[in-house]
């Protein structure tokens, strides 16, 4: 069992963003780039949770392992892809990343790891009291209670943090502003980032 596995959650259908947002291009590339640069810097192996509609387009332009979502938790959202990553992987943590925040960097997630001895099995950001439960560091051991979850139809991510211990890492430990959680949901999402680098380019 290895100490790290970094995983690359891109399994979601992005019916608000309208194209796979996977895919979407920031400063010449494409988002899930950014989020699986900043997983190579702090975790020992990686692994990429796809829509089973994108596992070839991954399988073309990376190395990595690409797996989708167990059928019997297919379409349960995030938590789905939690299970799957720790049932097919063997790993004491796992550090999860969306595949739309272009904005993240290594350090953020280098930094979450060093709070792992604070005794919780869960460790995300909590930025001006936002959570960021899908930029995170997750222990193996909370598989079953992820399972049961599922099994429930209990599918969201803030039913889970009442069930296992949480440490929220805030914005002064982490040390980066604010904008680096920026999730590009929305076509709107995206034509803003677009839009404050080209004020940040021209100041």
């Amino acid at each position: 069992m290895i100490e790290t596995l970094g995983v690359l959650l891109a399994g979601g259908q992005s019916r608000r963003f309208g194209s796979p947002k996977a895919f979407a291009t920031y400063k010449g590339k494409e988002f899930w780039e950014y989020s699986l640069q900043a997983l190579k810097s702090s975790t020992e192996s990686q692994a990429i949770i796809s829509h089973p509609s994108l596992i070839e387009k991954f399988k073309k332009q990376t190395n990595i392992k690409v797996l989708y979502d167990d059928p019997i938790v297919q379409g349960k959202g995030p938590l789905a892809g939690i299970y799957t990553a720790m049932k097919d992987e063997k790993a004491e943590w796992f550090v999860f990343l969306s595949c739309d925040i272009p904005l993240i960097t290594d350090k953020v997630l280098s930094t979450l790891l060093t709070y792992r001895s604070e005794g919780a099995k869960i460790i995300i950001p909590k930025i001006n009291g936002e959570l960021h439960p899908l930029i995170g560091i997750y222990h193996y051991s909370i598989q079953s209670v992820v399972e049961k979850q599922l099994l429930n139809n209990e599918l969201k991510m803030m039913s889970l943090f009442e069930k296992v211990p949480v440490y929220y890492v805030l914005q002064h430990q982490l040390g980066v502003e604010s904008k680096i959680f920026s999730n590009i949901n929305s076509p709107n999402d995206y034509v803003e980032i677009l839009k404050n680098d080209k004020i940040a380019e021209s100041d």
